[in-house]
């Protein structure tokens, strides 16, 4: 039960938009005064709180313990989640996404760090892609629930919060409790510089996945393909992909080997090029498929190597880094690869899916030149 109790605090973490996004623009009519720009904050103001909390992740749960760390994470997710539902303007609206994001900012790397601590090996790489796995389904199952309820109130599509009273029950029951520490003893938080590198390849793994939803439906409608109801199935052929290659992801790097970064960088330098040649709906849920089955093997892949880069360090303090670098490309995204567009003259979304593209394909003839000299890809982390 432990497995299924870790999965569980997994896929919690990716309700943090999917309970707002679809009902968005039902949430701009209900308060009306309000400016677009702050609607849209709506979505990443989870994220804000995630940026404070995470990096002090490891700190916290020394002080007071995995196990009533976790209680008070699905805490804050349970009031902020439910309590969007009640709340009689945007101001405690959007009070209460911010409580929501320091419960994720608390589950997100903890869920991680719990699967790093208790498995090993192959057998740890397969948790967290299936973590990985679980996260992107139901994200699929949550926006069709979401959108379905929001035809009655925005405020129904909370009710997917409540999958947290489960998770509650289960880490109780499963998740055992710290063992005694010496009075006054602070854990080792020096981390070594692979775990930082680590980092930085997630912040650049985000600006180049994010770059998918973030422009997605102005492509759709640049390339006369269709509008809102097209671009969501569009989106849905990422997920669906993500999870197959969450699944098989283990696998996938026994076969590669000391090529797989390459092999699956080469797959998402592919998916973009086919989205940018496409013309229909089929090409453009056949591009995002490929798209997905790339990112789905890399992220678990990275968080896989950053806590397996840290030694005499609990992995929690990883995962903050992790985490932190996950939510600041998540907001970097559409601000650097917009400012390049500006910069270059084109800001079509075109031209930004060619741009990270391009930005792929220079990755890859940057590790094949670090192979020809050094004789091997990375060291091996795991």
């Amino acid at each position: 039960m432990l497995k299924f109790t870790l999965l569980s605090i997994s896929f919690l973490t990716v309700f943090g938009s999917a309970a707002i996004a679809p009902a968005l623009s039902e949430i701009a009519q209900a308060f009306p005064n309000i400016p677009s720009t702050q609607i849209k904050a709506l979505l990443t103001a989870p994220a804000f709180a995630m940026l404070l909390l995470s990096p002090n992740i490891g700190r916290l749960s020394h002080r007071f313990g995995q196990k009533p760390l976790l209680l008070f994470g699905l805490g804050c997710y349970l009031l902020g989640g439910l309590g969007g539902a009640f709340t009689p303007d945007y101001y405690s609206l959007f009070a209460c996404r911010v409580v929501l994001g320091m419960g994720i900012g608390i589950l997100m790397p903890m869920a991680s760090s719990l699967i790093a601590e208790n498995y090993n090996g192959k057998e740890r790489l397969q948790l967290m892609g299936w973590a990985s796995s679980a996260t992107n389904f139901f994200g699929i199952v949550g926006n069709l629930a979401v959108g379905f309820l929001a035809l009655y109130s925005w405020r129904y599509g909370m009710i997917v919060y409540t999958s947290a009273l489960l998770t509650v029950v289960l880490v109780i029951r499963n998740i055992p409790a710290d063992p005694p520490r010496e009075t006054g003893k602070r854990p080792q938080t020096k981390l070594p510089l692979q775990t930082y590198l680590w980092g930085l390849a997630m912040f650049v793994f985000m600006l180049g996945i994010y770059a998918v939803p973030v422009n997605l439906a102005l492509f759709v409608v640049e390339s006369g393909l269709g509008g809102p109801s097209e671009s969501g199935m569009a989106m849905s052929c990422l997920s669906v992909a993500a999870i197959l290659a969450g699944l098989l992801g283990s696998r996938a790097r026994s076969v590669c080997g000391d090529y797989f970064v390459i092999i699956i960088l080469s797959i998402m330098t592919a998916g973009y090029l086919l989205l940018l040649t496409t013309h229909s709906l089929i090409g453009l849920a056949a591009a995002l498929l490929v798209i997905g089955l790339g990112s789905g093997s890399l992220l678990p892949y990275i968080i896989y190597c950053a806590t397996s880069s840290v030694q005499g360090v609990t992995p929690i303090n990883a995962m903050g880094v992790i985490a932190t670098a996950a939510s600041l490309g998540q907001f970097a995204t559409p601000i650097i690869l917009d400012s390049i567009a500006f910069m270059l003259g084109d800001t079509s979304t075109h031209f930004v899916f060619q741009i990270v593209a391009t930005c792929c394909g220079g990755v890859i003839v940057l590790m094949l030149i670090r192979k020809l000299f050094s004789g091997s890809l990375a060291r091996k982390c795991g």
